[in-house]
């Protein structure tokens, strides 16, 4: 071995014991889009491996175990370019790129159009703070209710400014929006100099964004908690036009759904051949250990991502409109680990070779999901010449839609119906018919992140939700709230409220834990229990049980009927009514210690 190889190595040996450390020191660097429906976790490094970490991409975000995302990479992929020692390296990908993000301007951080607000349960004789602590800052002029930027280094040189954008107006709280701005400095590590020759060009630059979509819970019970072994999920690509932007971009969709799993034939034990399409639970458990027959649609998600602009050019930051230029929907998680794209002799070569693979290249389609386990979705944009000081934005939105849960689970009760052999006539291809409109809500979803980013992140704004007590009392619940009547609107800066509402939710916290979850269907859900007029702040629950746990939301709605977030002050921490005091001074027994009975 020469000593330039060895120099060589020892400078990547390097970078990795600084990677290594990075990732170490960035171990609970996360930051949550909390306040929609669709729940995303933005993590430190550029990659989500559910082997080490929860899903995350709740949707809807109130329910246990519905996270959509369970893998995630972005990085880039380069046909040439120059280490410090003159070697050339050829056609290699950088899947998780990160390494240095450890002292500001670097790291995660946090920005709230409104500060959070604070919620407080009294709750056995204690008054606890029932919110999370506010790590960000607050910027009022903020386009968007949350923005969570992750700025870091990358090999071989690129320093990334990533921002996500999330909003809790309810049309649009079904999607996050994912900026990337990539700067060439050719500089990664923790001092800003240059650490390789920063004449070069990078030449054909691809980057690339992968997901592997399923919703955990119907993973876990028709498999087990390692998600890239799931065997009943599909993925593939597809493009539309525009409703809402016309003349512009398509929509060009990376989407997953739940199939049929092979394995899985009856609903219940000495029942006829099913269709678990949309898993209809029958259990609960890793690998469906605990018969269930609830039947509410588990998996009802269409999950994907979708490209919202990409720029020409270093020179030329119009939108791309062709990307991206290849897409691949079947792609297996230990193909992607190995960087091994079959068919391929690498990463780049599919990056760019303009092929787009759809589910009909599937092995075993249409049939059994099987054939390929753990689809992951990618998409390439490129390529690009790259030189110092060039930079180029890559914008995408990924989320979530399909049917609601209500009707998951009343035609859940249906289909139970049929499989049984009552009335009803909601069959298998009536549920798989009924589920499938998801990816219709997917599109729309999209069309309106694409809406959003062309409007320059601009919407119709709802208030924040005010700042929430909950109180315990006897045989009663009190809640008391943030007045929100004269708190201005976002965009025409006058006081708008109309109304409140208030949302209740008995038992555990989420829903469907398992203890909740009974045969007969029933669910406990978050409910709305009352609306009160915009001159009231205060309400008392005295449809309670003593004992009895609940939880609670109050949301503002103004003039426009815009709700605040649904998710923002939901009380965690549990309050119950208790047994009131005696009335009677007679009914109180004073008795010595110890108790005598009859002293």
């Amino acid at each position: 071995m020469n000593k330039q190889i060895k120099l060589h190595m020892i400078k990547l040996l390097i970078s990795c014991i600084i990677l290594i450390l990075s990732a170490s020191v960035a171990v609970g660097q996360t930051r949550t889009h909390n306040l929609g429906d669709y729940k995303y976790r933005v993590e430190a490094g550029e990659t989500i491996n559910t082997n080490d970490v929860e899903p995350t991409g709740e949707w809807p975000q109130d329910q246990f175990r519905y996270g959509t995302v369970v893998f995630r990479n972005s990085g880039f992929a380069i046909l040439n370019w120059v280490d410090e020692n003159g070697t050339t390296h050829s056609k290699e990908e950088f899947l998780d790129p990160v390494s240095y993000n450890q002292s500001e301007p670097y790291g995660i951080r946090e920005v709230r159009r409104a500060a959070p607000p604070e919620v407080w349960v009294t709750a056995e004789g204690k008054k606890q703070l029932s919110s999370r602590r506010f790590n960000g800052t607050v910027d009022p002029n903020l386009p968007a209710d949350i923005m969570i930027e992750n700025r870091y280094k990358a090999l071989p040189g690129f320093d990334v400014v990533k921002r996500t954008y999330s909003y809790s107006n309810p049309d649009h709280d079904d999607y996050v929006i994912v900026e990337y701005v990539y700067t060439v400095t050719f500089d990664w590590d923790e001092d800003p100099e240059p650490d390789t020759d920063d004449t070069q060009t990078l030449d054909d630059v691809y980057f690339l964004i992968g997901y592997t979509f399923q919703t955990a819970e119907g993973t876990w019970i028709t498999y087990s908690r390692w998600y890239e072994e799931g065997k009943d999920d599909w993925a593939t690509y597809e493009a539309r036009n525009s409703t809402l932007v016309s003349g512009g971009r398509q929509i060009h969709l990376s989407y997953a759904w739940d199939g049929d799993h092979p394995d899985y034939t009856e609903f219940e034990a000495g029942g006829p051949t099913f269709d678990d399409t949309g898993d209809p639970r029958f259990a609960t458990g890793s690998g469906g250990t605990t018969p269930m027959p609830s039947a509410e649609f588990v998996s009802n998600a269409y999950s994907g991502f979708s490209a919202l602009h990409i720029d020409r050019s270093a020179t030329d930051n119009t939108d791309w409109l062709t990307q991206p230029l290849s897409v691949h929907g079947n792609m297996n998680i230990y193909n992607v680990w190995d960087s091994d794209f079959p068919g391929f002799s690498t990463i780049w070569d599919w990056a760019a070779s303009g092929e787009k693979f759809i589910v009909e290249m599937q092995p075993d389609w249409p049939d059994d999901p099987s054939g390929q386990e753990a689809e992951y979705n990618f998409q390439a944009f490129g390529p690009y010449d790259l030189q110092k000081g060039d930079s180029i934005r890559i914008v995408y939105a990924v989320g979530a839609n399909g049917i609601s849960r209500d009707l998951c689970i009343e035609k859940g009760l249906e289909w139970r119906d049929w499989y049984r052999g009552g009335a009803s006539t909601f069959d298998d291809a009536a549920k798989n018919a009924l589920l499938a409109t998801g990816k219709d809500s997917l599109f729309q979803t999209m069309d309106r992140a694409l809406f959003a980013w062309n409007n320059g992140l601009d919407i119709p704004d709802p208030l924040p939700a005010p700042n929430l007590d909950v109180i315990s009392g006897p045989n009663r619940i009190e809640l008391e709230w943030q007045d929100m009547s004269t708190v201005p609107d976002w965009d025409s800066g006058q006081p708008d409220l109309d109304f409140y509402r208030i949302y209740r939710k008995r038992g555990a916290f989420l829903v469907d834990t398992y203890n909740e979850i009974r045969p007969s269907g029933e669910h406990l859900r978050w409910e709305m229990i009352a609306e009160v007029p915009a001159s009231e702040t205060t309400y008392t629950d005295n449809d309670v049980v003593r004992g009895e746990a609940y939880h609670y939301a109050v949301t503002a709605v103004d003039a426009q009927g815009l709700e605040s977030s649904k998710y923002a002050n939901r009380s965690e921490i549990a309050a119950s009514a208790f047994e009131p005091g005696a009335g009677d001074a007679n009914m109180v027994r004073v008795v010595p210690n110890p108790y005598v009975r009859k002293a």
